[in-house]
């Protein structure tokens, strides 16, 4: 738990200067704005990589634990865990990519069979255009089991490979490229377009166009006036 600074300058009726200098010649680490022995923040340390390594040990097809997820595992306080977690990154002992933590040179590691189901995965729907097959339908062909399946959804969804653009519906990411390049090149000429239209020009039934066109305007292609789309 550490010691506060202002804890230290009450008890022992010192001034906070008096406090910091005595602190530094204890030893003891700063965790603004806690102080705290050597041991119990190296064993802190330690704690850490090795809930980490663990972590990748059994859980091979995921990248990194959340850094929330891992301060609940390891039991420490918000200071202290982001004080450990500075340190180690300063020693190379660990990585941060956003909100996930993983040591350095661990991540997805797959074995020859999800291999080839992600590859079948994403070759399933960059082949499918916008007329993409059911996510179960792809997932129930593979040779791995469900669980590792949905990992490896995971894995492509992160990476932006595929996109899910509702709960049904996931396409591939060179798809929505182009149907945007689409949609936009139609603005010189045609500032609007409705359901009819789209769907004429996708090739789409309106199970697919209008998902899709939600999805337009989510990402500011396309703005909804009434029952047409005007082309930003």
């Amino acid at each position: 738990m550490g010691l506060r600074l202002d804890d230290i300058t009450r008890e022992m009726n010192i001034t906070r200067e008096g406090a910091v200098n005595l602190a530094a010649t204890a030893g003891l680490v700063w965790c603004d704005p806690l102080f705290l022995a050597p041991a119990p923040f190296a064993a802190a340390k330690n704690d850490v990589h090795q809930t980490l390594r663990e972590f990748h040990d059994t859980n091979p097809l995921v990248s990194g634990m959340s850094k929330e997820e891992l301060r609940e595992r390891v039991g420490l306080g918000p200071e202290v865990f982001y004080c450990v977690m500075d340190s180690l990154v300063k020693e190379n002992k660990l990585e941060i990519a956003g909100e996930l933590v993983h040591l350095p040179g661990r991540g997805v590691v797959m074995k020859g069979e999800e291999s080839e189901s992600k590859k079948t995965i994403e070759q399933a729907f960059a082949s499918a255009g916008l007329k993409v097959p059911s996510l179960k339908d792809v997932l129930a062909g593979l040779k791995v089991d469900k669980t590792r399946a949905q990992k490896i959804v995971t894995l492509l969804l992160r990476d932006k490979v595929l996109v899910k653009v509702s709960d049904e519906l996931v396409f591939h990411q060179n798809a929505l490229l182009d149907l945007r390049q689409k949609i936009s090149a139609l603005k010189s000429s045609t500032p609007k377009i409705d359901v009819s239209r789209f769907k004429d020009l996708t090739g789409v039934s309106r199970k697919y166009a209008i998902p899709l066109l939600e999805y337009l305007d989510r990402e500011r292609v396309t703005r909804r006036v009434g029952d047409e789309r005007v082309i930003l």
